[in-house]
């Protein structure tokens, strides 16, 4: 797939509240934040947005959803408004392995409207996924208001295939624990 025809859309909004408020972007392990990680993961992305109150810097678009905190569907739906690839990587700020992850995510086979990776549980990580743009453009026009809505929802109607990754690659940061997991890491 050329670099042209993938953008990113990358959550970094949250409240963080299993870590007390705080950044979870603004973590680090192996010397880089956790957001600066996942940028890596994307620099070959036609356009990278990021959903939530960070900084600007060049060659990245910032927005944030309306209402603020109004969940990852609306996330997604605010940084899909400024899409413009036929694909869209889905990606959360605290994935500690994702320029393993992404790399991965991309050579796997799809579906028809894309592939999400799947944990070493079998369970769905759609902050982990590459969709067709249109697809989920029609996907958030037909789920109607998103705020509060769970993004399961919002991705449920879309024909994804799934992709088995290693534990650590799907690994991400929500407790002080998970944090601590990815610092020992290095495998």
């Amino acid at each position: 797939m050329s670099a042209g025809a993938v953008d990113a859309v990358v959550l970094a909004g949250g409240r963080g509240t299993r870590l007390g408020g705080v950044d979870k972007g603004a973590l680090e392990v192996d010397g880089r934040t956790l957001l600066d990680g996942v940028l890596e993961a994307v620099r070959s992305c036609e356009r990278v947005v990021v959903v939530g109150d960070v900084a600007p810097r060049p060659g990245l678009l910032v927005t944030r959803e309306d209402p603020p905190f109004a969940g990852p569907a609306a996330a997604v739906g605010a940084g899909l408004a400024l899409v413009e690839a036929p694909w869209v990587l889905l990606l959360a700020c605290d994935l500690p392995r994702a320029v393993d992850a992404v790399p991965a995510l991309l050579a796997a086979d799809r579906g028809p409207d894309g592939v999400v990776a799947l944990d070493e549980t079998g369970h769905r990580q759609h902050l982990l996924c590459l969709v067709r743009a249109a697809a989920l453009r029609s996907a958030a026009h037909d789920a109607g208001d998103l705020d509060g809505a769970p993004l399961r929802r919002l991705l449920a109607p879309l024909d994804l295939a799934e992709q088995p990754l290693p534990a650590r690659l799907t690994q991400d940061v929500d407790t002080w624990h998970d944090l601590e997991r990815a610092r020992g890491d290095h495998g």
